[in-house]
């Protein structure tokens, strides 16, 4: 039996060291899906990618080859990525910040039969340069108002061919190519990246920075809630955590009864305001065992709560601070007046 040694091009040999090569001195390796990419449209994207990125095609049976060549650590679980109209993208960025600047950068594409128009699609007034013949009759059939004028075919007004969401005709794709519109979008996109020896897919990429932000902002919120309710201080948290303390401090004070100077005014509210409560309750049981005049500022009381919760005037019109605290005055004094 004849044994046949298999013999490799040096250009796939050469081809296979230089990836290999550019894999190991790179920061980030990433895969994009060409799918539908045109050289064109290609080289549009290589020109915005200049200086951030570098694009490279190969066959992916080389690409394979490339990754075992390169014998980085984790790079193997990339070779799961590597099937169907993919490319290499080398960069030293953040594979997140990457992968929005290929989302946000498109490049225009024409239409092809068949495609959904991903917006209405407009022809424009325009000279088409084109002689008078048959392509005036090829515009009329789709609807687009011309005439001739100075010797050359002429779109008269500005025409929506196609809307939004609709397919796109074979007649129809072939006439806007001749008309030099590309009213499709293709962008790159980003399908594994290997980075600092692990392998992210492209859902790790598809997030929301808005909603990154507010999720961080939501931890934030929480972190700062636990530290004081826990009363874990840290240096954002303290200065809450001793605005509680001593919130709970005068609400337990007044609860247990246990005075001291600071709190006479709180003490002489509470007391105050649990006074005119039981006088309600007796002057309900018995309207002779509680003074009119006790009587006429418990109602006093009882409506400016009243307007306080039904009040829908503007601020303006409201009692001004100084009459809140002079009508505070007089209701403490009033329990002297229930007891004296």
């Amino acid at each position: 039996m004849s044994v046949y040694e298999r013999h490799i091009p040096q250009w796939k040999i050469n081809q296979v060291e230089e990836l290999a090569k550019t894999i190991k001195k790179s920061g980030m390796v990433g895969l994009v899906n060409v799918e539908g990419v045109g050289a064109k449209q290609l080289d549009g994207i290589r020109s915005s990618l200049r200086g951030s990125a570098r694009i490279k095609m190969a066959r992916n049976t080389l690409m394979l080859r490339a990754l075992d060549a390169s014998k980085l650590k984790g790079i193997e679980d990339l070779k799961r990525f590597v099937r169907g109209p993919v490319a290499f993208i080398f960069s030293d960025q953040d594979p997140f910040v990457l992968s929005k600047f290929l989302s946000d950068n498109k490049t225009a594409a024409p239409a092809k039969g068949g495609q959904i128009a991903p917006k209405d699609i407009i022809i424009p007034a325009m000279n088409t340069g084109v002689a008078p013949g048959p392509f005036i009759s090829e515009l009329a059939a789709l609807k687009i108002p011309s005439r001739v004028k100075g010797g050359v075919i002429h779109v008269t007004e500005d025409t929506v061919v196609v809307k939004e969401g609709e397919v796109i005709s074979n007649a129809m794709a072939q006439m806007l190519s001749r008309l030099g519109i590309e009213p499709m979008e293709l962008q790159l996109k980003l399908v594994a990246a290997f980075t600092e020896g692990m392998v992210m897919s492209a859902e790790s990429f598809d997030i929301s920075l808005d909603d990154l932000l507010q999720q961080f902002i939501t931890g934030h919120q929480y972190a700062v809630n636990l530290s004081v309710n826990a009363g874990y201080p840290t240096s954002e948290t303290i200065t809450m955590i001793i605005a509680k303390a001593d919130r709970d401090a005068r609400t337990l004070a007044l609860e247990v009864g246990f005075f001291t100077p600071d709190l006479l005014n709180e003490f002489l509210i509470k007391a105050n305001s649990e006074a005119f409560a039981l006088a309600a309750i007796v002057s309900e049981k018995d309207p002779n065992a509680i003074p009119s005049e006790i009587l006429d500022q418990v109602k006093a009381v009882a409506a400016a709560a009243t307007s306080v919760v039904t009040d829908t005037s503007p601020a303006e019109d409201k009692p001004e601070e100084e009459d809140e605290e002079e009508e505070e005055e007089e209701a403490v004094a009033g329990l002297g007046g229930l007891f004296g």
